[in-house]
């Protein structure tokens, strides 16, 4: 029977889990792929302290990089997470003739010229379906399922802890700050979610998604992104009357005037398939002229969805481990990103109830080629809300037409700018 040896560097949540996985469906795993799958060394700097890494069949010790170089490893499976060691460690395993698994999206959205390089210099497997979107399977299905596509768009929801968060302040009319609240409880959230609310989670995933998608190499860099925490149980009101519901989206478009890569909140039909993915649960909307609209939802985060996808890698490389190593990226060159796109958008200011306030606001969006679709305003107490959708404007327009409004003596707070987006119709 054929071997498969593992080197596991981080055993904390997703890490454990692997192990348990592998130890539990080791009987399958040796039916499906013919191989018998199996852990030989882990490396954790605080293995000492974590009981399920006692006495086992495989080695421990705190030095990965003795770890990596050992000749009984086949795959190194990095989960540590950041981007220091874990792409010394990374690139050295690859350099030792090893394939290569991780969870590491942060890495691949920032290194993955010099990773996928090396990759494919040795002609070793670099397996990252868990980097993105957990247990669902969108990474293959992006270079095997839909290897003819002519991918145009793709929307996704891909920060379970954003959608937590929106879902229960649309449902359930509640500030931001008391839905985050919820979801630290639940375990949705980290103490500081700063890296999740902020858009940057979600971003480095799309980086890798785009990547893929249309053959260029994507950072996170390139990625304009905004995030969820101006959001009031107001703007989920306003998007319901007009048939709508707020998304975190990630979206990527190829267009004549280059790549548009975003994430930020937006308005869609609530009547989309998008709508419907609530609470922790992510999705994957594509677009293509050849196989038409395709959605994939499911759990994006968790410690058994995500080792599920760690080891839906390990057991690809254990079905073919000396065969050709997947073609991740056939381009070398990075993305042409545009800078500036039109949208309508949903404009909500916070201001004094004033004789004369609207016409201020009306002047400078005109004076900025921008025009007013709807308007709204809030009744009670100083300071009031209005609510503005306008027709198809430049964000860099709008932009410039923000700061002078944002200047104004009867602005209280910040303008709340939200795009209105139409997944699949071009």
């Amino acid at each position: 029977m054929r071997e498969l040896r593992i080197a596991l560097l981080g055993a904390g949540t997703v890490g454990g889990g692997l192990i348990e996985l592998i130890q539990n469906r080791a009987q399958a795993l040796q039916a499906r792929t013919g191989t018998e799958i199996k852990i030989t060394a882990v490396a954790d700097r605080s293995h000492r302290k974590k009981a399920f890494l006692q006495n086992q069949s495989f080695d421990v010790s705190d030095d990965a990089i003795s770890v990596i170089e050992r000749d009984d490893v086949d795959v190194v499976v990095e989960l540590i997470g950041g981007l220091e060691p874990a792409r010394e460690w990374v690139l050295h395993a690859l350099k030792k003739g090893k394939h290569v698994v991780t969870a590491n999206k942060a890495l691949l959205a920032n290194h993955g010229k010099e990773i996928f390089a090396q990759a494919a210099e040795v002609g070793r497997e670099i397996g990252f379906e868990a980097a993105v979107a957990g247990a669902l399977p969108v990474v293959r299905n992006l270079r095997r399922v839909w290897v003819g596509s002519d991918m145009h768009e793709m929307f996704g929801i891909l920060n379970g802890t954003c959608n937590f968060i929106i879902t229960r302040m649309q449902k359930e009319d509640m500030a931001y700050e008391d839905a985050l609240k919820i979801a630290q409880e639940k375990g949705f959230a980290e103490a500081d979610p700063a890296f999740d609310v902020s858009g940057r989670d979600a971003a480095q995933k799309l980086a890798i998604l785009s990547t893929l998608a249309f053959d260029h190499l994507v950072q996170e860099s390139d990625i304009r992104v905004e995030g969820i925490t101006e959001l009031s149980p107001l703007d989920h009101a306003m998007a319901m009357r007009m048939g709508k519901v707020i998304r975190l989206l990630a979206v990527a478009k190829k267009k004549s005037d280059g790549y548009h890569l975003r994430v930020h909140p937006a308005l869609i039909s609530s009547k989309h398939l998008l709508a419907s993915v609530e609470e922790e649960n992510n999705a994957l909307f594509t677009d293509d002229p050849y196989s038409g609209p395709t959605m994939i939802v499911g759990r994006g985060a968790g410690a058994f969805p995500t080792a599920s996808a760690v080891l839906s890698d390990i057991a690809a490389i254990a079905r073919n481990p000396e065969g050709q190593p997947e073609i991740w990226v056939s381009g070398s060159q990075s993305m042409q990103c545009a800078s500036d796109a039109s949208y309508r958008f949903y404009l909500r200011f916070r201001t004094l109830d004033r004789a004369g306030v609207l016409a201020a606001i009306s002047k400078v969006l005109a004076d900025h080629e921008i025009s007013i679709a709807t308007m709204h305003q809030e009744e009670g107490p100083e300071p009031v809300d209005v609510v503005i959708v306008t027709h198809g404007a430049r964000e860099s327009k709008l932009a410039s037409a923000l700061d002078i409004i944002n200047a104004m003596e009867i602005i209280r707070a910040p303008t709340v700018a939200l795009r209105l987006e139409e997944p699949g119709q071009g």
